[in-house]
């Protein structure tokens, strides 16, 4: 009897899996068209480009060709590790490549500037203007209480 009943649930995990695995492959089905796959294929050239460039800095920081390929390719091969198994993790891990390639660029300075100054000067500027108000209001109002 327990033999039947151990069958019976072997057939029925058996079952399960088999129709999992065939909704898997039904939407797998689904999902090729040719601009899915155009994506798929730039992307994977954009991750590639991605790799490479992260190990063109590094060899740049360290100037060992020998430690560029090593780091090029245990990062790729991390990035499809774990993109098998948890996409989003690997999109992490991509956007983390992204911001590791751009830590160290140098700066390029106001590329383009028509003299009115960089944002980042011109907030300098309307801070400073802006304390040195609220700096004369406040001796404005200790001159009025002495």
């Amino acid at each position: 009897m327990t033999a039947e009943l151990q069958t019976a649930s072997q057939i029925l995990r058996r079952r399960k899996r088999i129709e999992r695995e065939l909704a898997v492959l039904r939407t797998m089905e689904s999902h090729l068209f040719t601009r899915e796959i155009v994506w798929a294929i730039l992307t994977i050239l954009g991750i590639a480009a991605l790799v490479m460039l992260v190990a063109v800095q590094a060899h740049w920081l360290s100037g060992s060709p020998l430690l560029a390929t090593g780091i090029a390719t245990l990062t790729g091969f991390a990035v499809w590790w774990i993109g098998r198994r948890w996409f989003a993790l690997a999109a992490i891990i991509v956007f983390g490549l992204v911001l590791i390639l751009l830590e160290d660029l140098p700066d390029l300075g106001d590329i383009g500037d028509a003299g009115g100054g960089s944002a980042k000067e011109q907030r300098r500027v309307k801070l400073e203007r802006a304390i040195a108000r609220r700096e004369a209001l406040l001796a404005q109002l200790d001159g009025h209480r002495s």
